[in-house]
């Protein structure tokens, strides 16, 4: 399954706005209202909702390849990596952002030297892992194939 594909899944997709499990103002693939920019807001005729799956892909789009940018950027050794592993990093950090992700550093550390046993445990001791273990377990598989 592509990354595009897994986020969709994992996300799930709403078309008006609904509060997220923190409260924040949510549509779509589970972008933050408050995070859309201008041009992706224009995707969608300038207005938040409705928002049609086909305005919502071309906004992943737009999120995905400024977060592998952006990600790349924070983690540069990231980008030898296998794909399956950019991949589930990448979603990482697209549901947990990238600031509260570079959090993990152990867990971050321990990909960096492709001891993605030791990943494993630590993100299966994580809050993350309590409040979406399904995810995570999804994100461990990838890790470890």
């Amino acid at each position: 399954m592509s990354l595009k594909d897994s986020i969709k899944l994992n996300e799930g997709f709403r078309d008006r706005v609904y509060k997220d499990s923190l409260g924040q103002d949510t549509i779509g693939y589970g972008f933050l209202v408050s995070a859309l920019s201008s041009d992706e807001l224009e995707l969608n005729g300038g207005f938040i909702e409705p928002m049609s799956k086909e305005v919502a892909d071309k906004i992943l789009e737009l999120k995905l390849k400024k977060l592998k940018r952006d990600l790349f950027g924070v983690l540069p050794w990231l980008e030898q990596k296998p794909q399956n592993v950019k991949d589930a990093i990448t979603e990482m950090a697209y549901q947990l952002g990238i600031q509260k992700m570079t959090g993990f550093v152990n867990t971050l550390g321990y990909i960096k030297n492709d001891d993605y046993e030791q990943a494993k445990v630590n993100l299966k001791s994580s809050l993350w892992y309590r409040q979406t273990p399904k995810r995570v377990e999804n994100l461990i598989k990838q890790l470890v194939i």
